[in-house]
């Protein structure tokens, strides 16, 4: 019975540690359009078409592809999967390769970086696994709860700074 009452209050001290830390631990998407980066760029596609891509306006977009991805990764359920859970120290990880120009991996590469960014400081903080959960109750586990919270949480037109706001 005593065993009983120290785990019941043990999970009670538990949830209400989480409760604190889901304010603190909280993801920021905000993009930062490089300067460099050109208006347009032009390329051809491997059917030989022209495709004209509009890099400024499509860069945040495709930024929170990135960003997304990088969530996707860290919180999905690996119990399912052969591979350990994702390492957000591990700089050698990045977005899925994908057969386009280097200009748009670059900006998806950059919303992988800003997230895989915030999740490692937080994760030194807090520990891994504790993130981990937090953001799972944030967020959920599969790609498709995933990606509608962080539109819920974060729009669809977020934040946008340029080089001089830093």
């Amino acid at each position: 019975m005593i065993l009983l009452l120290l785990g019941l209050s043990a999970l009670a001290g538990f949830r209400l540690r989480d409760e604190v830390l889901a304010d603190r631990i909280s993801l920021q998407m905000v993009v930062k359009i490089p300067d460099d980066l050109p208006e347009t760029f032009v390329w051809q596609t491997i059917g030989n078409q022209t495709v004209e891509w509009n890099l400024k306006r499509d860069y945040p977009g495709c930024y929170q592809q990135g960003w997304s991805e990088c969530l996707v990764e860290f919180l999905r359920s690996h119990r399912l999967f052969a591979e350990s859970p994702m390492n957000p120290f591990d700089q050698s990880l990045g977005p899925s390769l994908k057969q386009l120009p280097g200009l748009y991996t670059d900006c998806q590469k950059d919303g992988w970086g800003d997230c895989q960014k915030q999740l490692a400081g937080f994760s030194e903080m807090y520990g891994t696994s504790t993130v981990r959960r937090i953001l799972r109750r944030k967020y959920g586990v599969t790609r498709g709860e995933v990606r509608d919270n962080i539109n819920r949480l974060h729009g669809t037109k977020f934040s946008v700074r340029s080089e001089d706001d830093s």
